[in-house]
């Protein structure tokens, strides 16, 4: 992935080391190396960007804050708390969030809140996402491994609400708890939609509450994107899909 901010585009490769690269012309203004995972996963190193300052989570397990007009590294934090001992430690997560003055990162083994101003973490939760957690005002929503939709207030650190997704299927049908498999998970119109891979989505609303189980005309393959009241994806055999 990269970052374009104003006349410079922000890479690395895989190695983890960051370039700044004239957008114009191409030619390289800096190098910034960073620690180098000896093992890679499917996890790939991942930017953020909030005005002057790019946001950068290697594979290594580092947060690095790097003002892009000079180049210069503000702050940097590991949050692999193994990487310092077991250099063969595979670090995986999510792409960073940002939200006003916080940087979120969920890793494989838990929610970690910084302060992007300064580096200091603000929160530590021991909860790991299967999916890219997502915001609607002061609250954080994910879905854990363990299929549990949990919405936390990122202001005072509360859990605000812990749902068993299975669960609250079984009691919508009048039906046996089943195992889902959750492919895809999107806030529309400060609703919370779920969408799985038996081409079933799921509506919650904001404070936890299930909605609605509808059915889309084909299993999604892709992530789907969301344009003027129509859902969009590719199914298994590449065929996009548009419905209401």
């Amino acid at each position: 992935n990269l970052k374009i901010i104003k006349n410079k585009l922000i890479l690395a490769d895989s190695d983890n080391s960051i370039y700044l690269v004239n957008k114009f012309n191409g030619e390289k203004i800096k190098t910034l190396p960073t620690e180098d995972a000896s093992m890679n996963n499917e996890f790939i190193n991942s930017f953020a960007s909030y005005g002057e300052t790019i946001f950068y989570l290697n594979t290594f397990g580092s947060i690095y804050s790097i003002n892009s007009t000079n180049g210069q590294i503000n702050w940097f934090f590991n949050i692999n708390p193994l990487s310092e001992n077991d250099n063969n430690n595979l670090f995986n997560s999510k792409p960073i969030i940002l939200n006003n003055n916080k940087v979120i990162i969920a890793t494989d083994r838990e929610l970690n809140l910084f302060n992007a101003d300064n580096g200091s973490r603000v929160l530590k939760f021991p909860i790991s996402s299967s999916t890219k957690p997502i915001i609607l005002n002061e609250n954080l929503f994910l879905i854990t491994k363990d299929d549990l939709l949990v919405g936390i207030n990122i202001e005072n650190g509360d859990i605000v609400y812990s749902i068993d997704i299975s669960e609250e299927i079984a009691k919508f049908l009048n039906s046996k708890k089943k195992m889902i498999y959750v492919k895809s998970f999107s806030i529309l119109n400060n609703n919370l939609y779920i969408f799985l891979n038996n081409s079933f989505f799921i509506k919650f609303s904001s404070d936890g509450k299930l909605q609605n189980i509808s059915k889309l005309p084909a299993k999604i393959y892709s992530d789907p994107i969301f344009i003027n009241g129509s859902i969009i994806f590719f199914d298994k055999k590449n065929k996009l899909i548009i419905s209401n």
